[in-house]
């Protein structure tokens, strides 16, 4: 049997219905492309293992007997997979206007990069920035701890770290590209011992990319290609997803940041915790968030460690 061009690897957790949307689109838009489709179910609860094999039976389905989180699931999907490129795709986004086969054109027109991304939108097809970083430094952990990224949002000086001035109509590379819409190629996957199974959730392709720089690898966005992407769907509480995220982000800072430089960005991420619980505290006492961030903060011993 010929090999795929693509593998795509979708991995699961109780996400059923937003699951069969985003397959759903893969083959409605998909149409320049040979591709495998793989999706790893990390133990749902839900009805998703039942309703991908009754909707989609050239799928395959891998039940990974356990919640391996997303690097372990990714990494088992991708054991299995046949072609020459691997694109990461979550189960709560849409593939829109031919997005995969745009991205693959864009590959092949800058090969050297080995990691391309594409542009996320909201459901209402704003744009969603949350799909390319810089990486973490002091001044961006700075004006995030003290409200001013979200403040001037569109500033490249005090918002660099999502690039806030960036229109994304425009070609560009940068520093980490979101694992919602992650392509890279099978060789360098391996090449790199692909996602480090230690990041459970979140930062893992942050980790990923950052090693692919050093070895002579720049992401970088195609900004035709565009999907719409939710976020945070398998998560129940905001405080849970928001400790996974600290977690990742102290874990890069461990593995990617001068020694001497870690302690004084682990306080930044514990002084942009602290202040948002004070100003819920302050001004919406008594509601869910300020509950959600009191327990984000309560368990600040626990995410200032990372992932160990």
């Amino acid at each position: 049997m010929t090999a795929p061009e693509l593998s795509i690897i979708l991995v699961s957790y109780n996400t059923a219905d937003y699951t069969v949307r985003a397959l759903r689109s893969v083959f409605a838009e998909t149409r320049l492309t040979t591709f495998e489709l793989i999706v790893v179910d990390n133990q749902s609860g839900d009805h998703s293992v039942a309703m991908i094999r009754e909707h989609f039976p050239t799928v395959r389905l891998i039940e990974s007997g356990a919640n391996l989180g997303f690097a372990g699931g990714v990494s088992i999907g991708i054991e299995a997979s046949r072609g020459e490129y691997v694109l990461m795709l979550n189960p709560d986004t849409v593939v829109l206007e031919q997005a995969i086969d745009r991205l693959m054109a864009f590959a092949r027109q800058y090969p050297e990069h080995g990691i391309w991304g594409g542009v996320t939108l909201n459901n209402d097809l704003s744009l969603n920035t949350q799909h390319a970083w810089a990486r973490p430094d002091f001044a961006s952990l700075l004006f995030s701890a003290l409200g001013l990224s979200k403040r001037f949002a569109g500033s490249c000086f005090f918002n660099h770290a999502n690039y806030g001035c960036w229109d994304r109509q425009s070609v560009r590379e940068v520093d980490i590209i979101s694992g919602c819409f992650f392509l890279t190629r099978h060789q360098l996957w391996n090449e790199l011992g692909g996602f480090d199974p230690a990041f459970f959730m979140y930062a893992e392709e942050a980790d990923f990319c950052l090693r692919a720089i050093r070895a002579g690898y720049q992401p970088i966005v195609a900004p035709k290609a565009r999907i719409i992407h939710h976020g945070g769907v398998s998560h129940n509480r905001f405080s849970s997803k928001q400790i996974k995220l600290l977690k990742g982000k102290v874990e890069l800072i461990n593995r990617h940041v001068p020694g001497w430089k870690k302690p004084f960005y682990r306080f930044l991420l514990y002084l942009y915790v602290l202040n948002k619980y004070l100003s819920h505290r302050l001004l919406k006492s008594g509601t869910e968030q300020e509950r959600e961030w009191h327990t984000v903060f309560e368990q600040r011993t626990d995410w200032l460690r990372g992932y160990r």
